[in-house]
């Protein structure tokens, strides 16, 4: 935990985040999911000893048309993708920005961070029926669970990894292109370029999933 916590601080000062923002849009996820039930065991059992898919919402993800895999991760926007072609993932990595689908089934791994408190009070609610874990980026407390990574798509890959996942494979990611895919977010109709910002996002989740993959993080 304490590796991660150093880790955001490092990225705050770099990308100009402010640790106050995050700690608000935490107290107000935990505050939102007030009764909500603890199924960190179900994501556990979910993952373990399995072969994982982690999907992303990258540029080249309308070439994926078969993912091999006992359990599929979508991140955030992919999910939509997903859901059209038919494919319902087992869990939803999500800040919630690109999200407009809501199947019953996955479990929801939903982050608080300083950008996305408009969202959370969005959106929170079309889920309380459904399998929430909250998560931070943040000293964890009440209902939130840190387990690592930044964007949507890395943290699928740490949760794959923290759970003991057998092998782990990723499909629509693209951190190199500089072009952000079109299903990152509702609003968007093609893919774009990626703003200062996005690119570096990109680089930070390429250092964690090639941190995972060679087991130096």
């Amino acid at each position: 935990m304490f590796f991660w916590l150093n880790f955001y601080s490092q990225v705050r000062r770099w990308l100009g985040f402010k640790e106050e923002d995050d700690y608000r849009s935490a107290l107000l996820l935990d505050t939102l999911l007030s009764g909500v039930d603890d199924y960190t065991e179900d994501l556990a059992i979910t993952i373990k000893g399995k072969k994982v898919a982690v999907v992303g919402a990258g540029p080249n993800l309308e070439d994926v048309r078969d993912i091999d895999a006992d359990v599929i991760i979508s991140a955030d926007g992919a999910t939509n993708y997903l859901v059209s072609r038919g494919i319902e993932p087992d869990v939803i990595v999500t800040d919630l920005d690109g999200l407009t689908v809501y199947p019953y089934r996955p479990l929801y791994v939903i982050l608080a961070h300083g950008n996305n408190i408009d969202m959370l009070k969005e959106k929170v609610h079309h889920l309380r029926d459904k399998k929430v874990i909250g998560t931070s980026q943040v000293f964890p407390f009440g209902r939130l669970k840190l387990f690592g990574g930044f964007t949507d798509g890395d943290r699928g890959v740490v949760l794959a990894s923290v759970f003991g996942a057998k092998s782990i494979v990723t499909y629509g990611m693209d951190f190199d292109s500089g072009v952000v895919g079109k299903y990152s977010k509702p609003y968007y109709k093609n893919n774009l370029p990626a703003s200062w910002t996005k690119r570096n996002k990109l680089k930070i989740a390429k250092y964690i999933i090639e941190g995972v993959f060679s087991k130096t993080l």
